[in-house]
Parts: C-alpha cells; structure tokens; sequence
C-alpha cells in the first residue's frame, strides 16, 4: 500500500509548480460578460488567481480573506481574480454569493474546468501567487486557518520586487566622441 501512495505521489510531483514556472496565458468570461485575458492583467501587476465553487466549503471559508487582500492590496497594483468551476447548472449561484458577500475582486467562469485543468488537476481551492513576469511564486492547494497569513506576507514581497527586468546596456564609450 505504502508503494502505491509513493508511485502516486511521485506522478503527482510534476503537477506542482515551482518558483520558476511561467503560468500558461487564458482567457475566461467574467459575470459580466467580459472576456478576461491573464496576460493582460499582469500588465498591471502581480495576480493573485484562486480556485473556487459555491458547493467548496474550504473555499467559502478563504474566500473572505481573498477580499481583505483585494482590498488591502489593489491600489499597491495586486491584481485579485478568483475563478469559479462551479459548472452551468451551478452558476446561476455564483453572482448572488459574490453580492451577497460583499466580493469587489473579478470573478472569471470556468465551467468546463479547462484552464484549472491546465493548471495540473481540478481540486480546489487552489491559490496562484504570479509576478508580473508571469512566473509562480506561490502554489497552494487547499485551505486551512492562517494560510491567508503566509499568502499575505509572499504578496508583499511581490509588490516589493515589482518586475524582474535586465540592467540597462551599459553606454558606449564611443558616444562621447
């Protein structure tokens, strides 16, 4: 048994990403109908993109303190964007529950699940941290009490950071001439 739960554990390992992993672009509706592309939201900053349905109890229960980091965080140039795979039939649910919460973040629909499939799997909730080189910082699958804390404390090294670029080409020499 133990060899089973090792041989699937190593299958599941490339699904994992690392810090240096570039996150595939996408383009999602959002609940008004906008359609969204992640390249050009991390035009205007790091993303935070989180996994979500109605029907996820962990998810509800993160959800809030994805609203205290949009807040918190959305004039330093954090982009908050939360998808939800809650399917069709389900989403009639989704824009109430947004309301009703008070969630000012941008909810994007991924009822057929492609993009969270993309993205290695379909469990939820799952939580990107992406600067705005659009590499994977942080990758947190699931949710417990006080994971917001650590999320929180990555973002700002991200904000710090801003983006990655190359040094200026030294001048030439020549140029004074």
């Amino acid at each position: 048994m133990s060899r089973i739960l090792s041989l699937l554990l190593l299958l599941t390992l490339p699904l994992v990403a690392s810090s240096a992993d570039k996150v595939a672009d996408f383009t999602l509706t959002d609940l008004d109908g906008q359609r969204v592309k992640l390249s050009d939201q991390l035009k205007k900053g790091p993303v935070l993109l989180d996994f979500w349905a109605t029907w996820c109890k962990p998810c509800l229960q993160e959800l809030p303190h994805v609203q205290e980091i949009h807040t918190k965080y959305a004039k330093q140039g954090l982009q908050v964007i939360t998808v939800t795979i809650d399917n069709p039939k389900s989403q009639a649910k989704v824009k109430p529950l947004v309301k009703t919460s008070g969630f000012t973040f941008r909810v994007l629909l991924d009822g057929d699940m492609q993009v969270r499939q993309m993205l290695g799997g379909k469990d939820i909730p799952l939580t990107l941290l992406i600067n705005q080189n659009g590499e994977v910082v942080h990758r947190q699958l699931g949710y417990v009490a006080g994971d917001e804390k650590k999320l929180e404390a990555l973002i700002v090294e991200v904000l710090k950071k801003g983006v990655k670029t190359s040094p200026p080409p030294a001048e030439s020499k020549d140029s004074d001439k």
